[in-house]
């Protein structure tokens, strides 16, 4: 979890970040961060690894609350061929893989310009 840290640190897209909440155990690692992108959006993430249970949300949002992207793995649309995995653009809901830091980057690197 500490390369999605550096990544948005070493990042020019990114001014600043946050760690709102960090855990490193042995049975859990838990990572949420708020990240501001550079043209004042923002990005919160959450990553949760345990044992037997892995659970991700990258979440980019206008500073008015509005959603503009989010992946996730929150079980609740069983009929995406990539179940759990998919991502929410504004109403819509499609199939997605899982993502990672690099290519949420990548996402917002391509949308700001």
């Amino acid at each position: 979890m500490y390369h999605i840290v550096s990544a948005l640190r070493e990042s020019h897209l990114i001014d600043s970040v946050y760690l709102t909440e960090f855990v490193d155990e042995s049975s859990v690692r838990l990572l949420r961060v708020k990240a501001r992108v550079t043209d004042g959006t923002l990005l919160y993430i959450t990553e949760l690894h345990t044992s037997d249970y892995q659970k991700y949300s990258y979440h980019w949002q206008k500073t008015d609350g509005e959603l503009i992207i989010r992946w996730d793995n929150k079980p609740h649309w069983r009929n995406i061929e990539t179940f759990p995995h998919h991502k929410h653009e504004g109403d819509s809901i499609s199939a997605s893989e899982r993502i990672d830091i690099y290519e949420v980057l990548k996402v917002t690197e391509d949308r700001l310009k």
